[in-house]
């Protein structure tokens, strides 16, 4: 089984810790949190990796700092969902023309590190949809979107929306699931499930992979995508943003 401290950024584990506190009552409405030295200390992690977790989590409207005070549970949980530059806590209106090619799909079981990132047991399924972005005839890059399927009965009878707009969207339409946050993380470490993309993009010499998480309003993930190209690759649009 891999080890969930080598796929989950640093930050995000302190983050987990006190969704994890506060979910189970540990740290009320009000309650104050472990300081960023503290939190540095227990997870031996830098200051500035601890200040990025708590940032981020007041930004999204959970935490509250108090200058000179320390860092407490936000008594009025009021998600923010203010546009800010350059962190993942922003109101998402994605848009964008996606003309993508559908090349596969399918349902995987056990596989750990999806099942660690997602909070689920070991064994719980994902679908599985590989695109590819095309240019003219060359493939450019390549997605691998991950979805649990314990959120979607049955995803077959959607898949051709995937091709021309983002699972975002996708979620949003969804009954009773509410996605707020979208996560991207740049060179993303390879996993297993990506071996494909290798043969599929013509044995480059090398790859870039970037991770889009989408999370709800209490950042449970939703989806994670993995977006593959050759790092010779040039000007291709991974995102387009409408804050």
């Amino acid at each position: 089984m891999h080890n969930q401290d080598s796929f989950t950024p640093s930050y995000m584990k302190i983050q987990n810790y006190i969704w994890e506190k506060i979910e189970s009552g540990e740290y009320g409405l009000g309650d104050q949190i472990p300081s960023e030295t503290e939190l540095a200390a227990m997870f031996s992690v830098s200051r500035v990796t601890a200040n990025k977790a708590i940032k981020e989590m007041s930004l999204m409207g959970i935490l509250e700092r108090v200058r000179g005070r320390g860092t407490f549970v936000r008594a009025n949980q009021n998600v923010s969902t203010a546009s800010k530059a350059f962190v993942s806590a922003v109101k998402l209106d994605v848009t964008g023309n996606r003309q993508h090619q559908l090349l596969q799909f399918r349902v995987l079981d056990s596989f750990p590190e999806l099942a660690e990132k997602s909070g689920l047991p070991e064994e719980a399924p994902f679908y599985e949809i590989i695109l590819v972005n095309k240019n003219q005839e060359q493939w450019e890059s390549l997605d691998y979107t991950y979805i649990p399927c314990s959120l979607i009965e049955n995803i077959a009878p959607s898949l051709d929306y995937f091709r021309t707009h983002f699972v975002f969207d996708y979620l949003k339409s969804q009954p009773g699931l509410n996605p707020k946050f979208l996560k991207i993380f740049v060179n993303t470490p390879p996993c297993p499930f990506l071996e494909s993309a290798y043969e599929l993009l013509g044995k480059p010499d090398s790859m870039q992979i970037w991770s889009t998480d989408v999370y709800d309003a209490n950042m449970k993930l939703l989806s994670t995508t993995f977006t593959t190209y050759p790092s010779s690759a040039r000007d291709i649009p991974l995102f387009t943003f409408s804050l």
